[in-house]
């Protein structure tokens, strides 16, 4: 879980940036499952910054809908039930279609002979 955090300090991005894709691709990879309570104090030891960067880096992933906050428990990473994974699967066949149809109205001749 914890152990499986890497900063990529390569890009020259502010720390509190580096510390939110840190933790939120360890979400996505499932790293850190569904429900598993996150501690500011352990996540900063492990990541090896201070507490300021991972809590400005909670606070965006709690906007973005990747954790929630709940009081006097903190922060848990938030589990998807079916509703919200219709939802997502919903906006983006959307989007995939929306997205051929512009290419095609925006190709170019070279292009659709390719």
């Amino acid at each position: 879980m914890l152990e499986d955090i890497e900063l990529n300090v390569k890009n020259y991005l502010p720390l509190r940036e580096v510390v939110f894709n840190a933790i939120r691709d360890a979400i996505v990879s499932g790293n850190i499952p569904p429900g598993q309570r996150l501690i500011e104090k352990q996540l900063a030891e492990k990541i090896g910054v201070s507490r300021t960067p991972v809590r400005e880096a909670l606070r965006k992933l709690e906007l973005e809908g990747f954790i929630e906050m709940i009081p006097r428990k903190g922060a848990l990473v938030k589990v998807l039930n079916e509703k919200d994974i219709r939802d997502v699967l919903e906006i983006r066949a959307s989007l995939e279609g929306l997205v051929a149809r512009l290419a095609c109205e925006n190709m170019v001749p070279a292009e659709l002979r390719r």
